[in-house]
C-alpha cells in the first residue's frame, strides 16, 4: 500500500529509463496489464451497476438493475481496495521507471479508483439521497429510449429492435424491487438532495406516459398481449417513482442539510480523483479573477455600444432568432455555420466520420432541470456516434431580448455562442474524438476540467478569431459567462467546504451574475449536489491556456492553432496535468501521426 499512495502524492516524479529490448519487453508487459487491469474495472463494474453499463452504451445489461444492499456496497468497496493492490503491483517499487504513458495510464487508474472509493466511503450520496434509485430508473430509461436502435442503422436489425424493447420492459418491471431496495440504503436522507430529486422526479409521468409510451405502442401494437405487458411494467414503474416523490414530500422539511463534504475531502478529490495542479485557495483565486475579467470586460462593451449607439441584444446586428418550429432549423445552421467557420479558419480538423448531431426541444421531463441547451454525446461503447443537442425555448423570445436573459438564447450570436460550447468545436466533436482512442485507459477517462475547460476554451476562441464581427452581442453573452463561472467555482469551495449555506451562496451567484435570485437558487442547488464538477470550466480553460503558451514558445514559427488544437484532442478526455507534459514530449512527431495514433 506504501507505494500506491506514493505513486497518488507524488505523481510518479522522474524520468523514463532507457529503452532497451529487454525494458521493450517489459513495458509492453506493464502495458498489457495495465489494460487488462481498466477493462476489469469497467466491464466488472458494468455488469454489477447496469445503469452505468448503459449509460456507457454496453447494451447488453439493459434489461437488468442494481441489487442495492449492504453486503453488495461492502463486496465492492472490498472489490475497489483489491484492484488498488493489484495496481500497485504491477507498478512496483519504482514508478518512475516505468515509461512515461504507462506511468500516466497507472496515475489514471488510480485516479478513477480513487473517485470510487471516496464515493462511498467519503461522500456517499447513496446514503443521503432519497430520490437516487428512482431517478436512476428514470435516467436509465430515458437513455434507451434516446438511443433506441433503429432496423438497417449502425448494423442494427428488427432482432435488434425486439430486444431493446424487452429490455426496457424487463428494467421496468425489476423497477418497484430495485427502488425499495436503494430507499433502504439511505440511512442519512439530506434536505437539499430530497428537494432536488423531488423536482427532477415530478417529470417521470411525462416520459413514460408520453414518448415512451408513444414508441411502444408504435412497436408493439395498440391492444397486442406485448404493449399490455408493457403498460402493467410502466405502471408499476410509475407507482414506485410517485410513492418516492410523496414520501419525500412528506418528509423532506424534517431533513437536515448534508450535501458539505469538508474542505479536507474537497482537497483530496481535486488532486487524487481530478489530478488538478490547483488547492481550493488557489480555484478561489481563479474564480475572483475571472469575475474581475468579465465585469471588466461588460465596462468595455458598454462603453462601446454607448459610442455607437447601439443596443445589446438582437439589434447589435446578430438578429432575432425565430420562433415556434423554425428554431431547431436556425439552431442545426448555426452549429453549420461554426463547422465551416473552424475548417475556413484553418482552427482544428473536423474528421469525415464525424457522426451525427440531432438538435431537439429538451423533453418536458428535462426542462425543470435543464433551462438552457444540453448535450448528451455518442456513448462511449456504442457503434452509434449521434449526439442530440437539447433546447429549451424561451416561452417569449422577445422577452428574453428585453431582459437580456443570460440563460435564454434568443438571437443568432447568443446560439452561435452555446453551440461553440455544446457542439462544434466543444462537447460533441471532442467527446466523438475521445471515444475512438485505442488506449483503453485513456478511451474512459471523462475529465470534467478537460471537457468543460476545452468547451469553455471554444467560446472564447470565436470572440478572437471574430466570428461575431462587429456584433456586441456575443461578446457580451460571453462576458457575463466568465463571470458565471468565476461565481461558480468560489460557490463551489465554499458550499463544499461547509463555509457557506445555500441562502449565502444563492445571494452571492445572483449578485455576481445576471442571473434571477430564482435561477441563482436552482443553479446553487445543482452545484451543491454536485461538488467538484463546475471548477472544471475555469480550471480547464487556465490549464489548456497555460500550455498553448508552452507549446508556443517551444514550436517557435514551426507551431499553429491548428496544430496544438490536434495534439490537444488527440489525447481523449484526460485530465490536463497528463495531457501536457505528453504533448510538449511528442514535439517532434508529425501532427499527422498524433493523430492517427488515437485514430483521430
Amino acid at each position: 500500500m506504501k507505494n500506491l499512495i506514493w505513486f497518488v502524492v507524488a505523481g510518479f516524479a522522474g524520468a523514463a529509463c532507457s529503452a532497451t529490448a529487454e525494458g521493450a519487453a517489459v513495458g509492453d508487459l506493464t502495458h498489457q496489464r495495465l489494460t487488462q487491469l481498466a477493462e476489469d474495472i469497467v466491464y466488472t463494474s458494468a455488469r454489477l451497476y447496469p445503469s452505468e453499463a448503459t449509460a456507457r452504451g454496453l447494451t447488453q445489461y439493459d434489461g437488468d438493475l442494481e441489487t442495492p444492499s449492504e453486503k453488495e456496497r461492502a463486496d465492492y468497496i472490498a472489490r475497489l481496495s483489491a484492484w488498488q493492490h493489484q495496481l500497485a503491483g504491477i507498478v512496483g517499487g519504482r514508478p518512475e521507471a516505468l515509461a512515461l504513458v504507462d506511468r500516466d495510464d497507472a496515475r489514471l487508474i488510480a485516479a478513477q479508483l480513487a473517485q470510487r472509493l471516496n464515493a462511498l466511503r467519503i461522500y456517499r450520496q447513496d446514503r443521503k439521497d432519497y430520490s437516487w434509485g428512482a431517478n436512476t430508473v428514470v435516467n436509465a430509461i430515458f437513455t434507451q429510449l434516446q438511443f433506441l436502435p433503429v432496423a438497417g442503422r449502425d448494423g442494427a436489425t428488427a432482432a435488434t429492435v425486439d430486444r431493446a424493447w424487452s429490455d426496457i420492459v424487463s428494467r421496468l418491471s425489476k423497477s418497484p424491487a430495485f427502488i425499495d431496495a436503494a430507499q433502504r440504503m439511505v440511512t442519512h436522507p439530506g434536505h437539499l438532495f430530497g428537494m432536488v430529486g423531488s423536482e427532477e422526479l415530478a417529470g417521470a409521468a411525462s416520459l413514460f406516459n408520453g414518448p415512451l409510451t408513444d414508441a411502444a405502442t408504435a412497436h408493439y401494437g395498440a391492444g397486442s398481449a406485448a404493449q399490455q405487458e408493457f403498460l402493467r411494467a410502466r405502471d408499476a414503474a410509475l407507482a414506485a417513482i410517485a410513492a418516492t416523490k410523496g414520501y419525500i414530500d412528506a418528509h423532506v422539511a424534517a431533513w437536515p442539510e448534508n450535501f458539505a463534504i469538508g474542505r479536507r475531502a474537497f482537497e483530496r478529490m481535486l488532486q487524487e480523483e481530478q489530478l488538478l495542479p490547483y488547492a481550493s485557495a488557489d480555484l478561489e483565486r481563479i474564480g475572483q479573477e475571472l469575475l474581475a475579467r468579465g465585469w471588466a470586460d461588460e465596462a468595455w462593451l458598454t462603453a462601446l455600444a454607448e459610442h455607437q449607439h447601439l443596443p445589446f441584444g438582437p439589434a447589435s446586428g446578430g438578429g432575432m432568432a425565430p420562433a415556434g418550429p423554425a428554431l431547431i432549423d436556425f439552431y442545426r445552421d448555426r452549429i453549420a455555420q461554426l463547422r465551416e467557420f473552424v475548417t475556413t479558419h484553418d482552427v482544428i480538423t473536423v474528421p469525415a466520420w464525424l457522426g451525427e448531431m440531432q438538435v431537439e426541444a429538451t423533453p418536458e421531463f428535462m426542462q425543470p432541470v435543464s433551462p438552457g441547451a444540453s448535450m448528451i454525446p455518442p456513448r462511449l461503447f456504442a457503434a452509434a456516434g449521434t449526439g442530440y443537442y437539447f433546447i429549451t425555448p424561451p416561452v417569449s423570445l422577445e422577452e428574453a431580448a428585453a431582459k437580456l436573459d443570460i440563460n435564454e438564447d434568443f438571437d443568432r450570436d447568443r446560439i452561435l455562442s452555446t453551440a461553440a460550447h455544446e457542439a462544434m468545436p466543444g462537447h460533441f466533436l471532442q467527446l466523438s474524438i475521445a471515444r475512438r482512442h485505442p488506449d483503453f485507459v485513456r478511451r474512459i477517462q471523462d475529465s470534467t476540467a478537460f471537457a468543460e475547460g476545452w468547451a469553455f476554451y471554444g467560446e472564447a476562441m470565436f470572440v478572437r478569431l471574430g466570428l461575431f464581427g462587429d456584433h456586441l452581442d456575443g461578446p457580451l453573452h460571453a462576458a457575463r459567462w466568465e463571470r458565471v463561472r468565476g461565481a461558480r467555482v468560489i460557490a463551489d469551495v465554499r458550499l463544499a467546504a461547509g463555509e457557506w449555506s445555500l441562502a449565502q451562496a444563492a445571494e452571492f451567484y445572483a449578485t455576481q451574475t445576471t442571473f434571477s435570485p430564482a435561477a441563482a437558487t436552482a443553479a446553487i442547488a445543482g452545484i451543491a449536489t454536485g461538488p467538484g464538477y463546475v471548477t472544471g470550466y475555469a480550471a480547464g480553460r487556465l490549464q489548456i491556456d497555460q500550455l498553448l503558451g508552452e507549446y508556443w514558445q517551444k514550436m517557435g514559427g514551426r507551431g499553429s492553432l491548428h496544430d496544438f488544437h490536434d495534439r490537444l484532442l488527440s489525447y481523449g478526455t484526460t485530465p490536463l496535468a497528463i495531457v501536457g507534459p505528453e504533448l510538449l514530449a511528442d514535439l517532434d512527431k508529425p501532427v499527422s501521426a498524433v493523430r492517427a495514433a488515437a485514430n483521430y
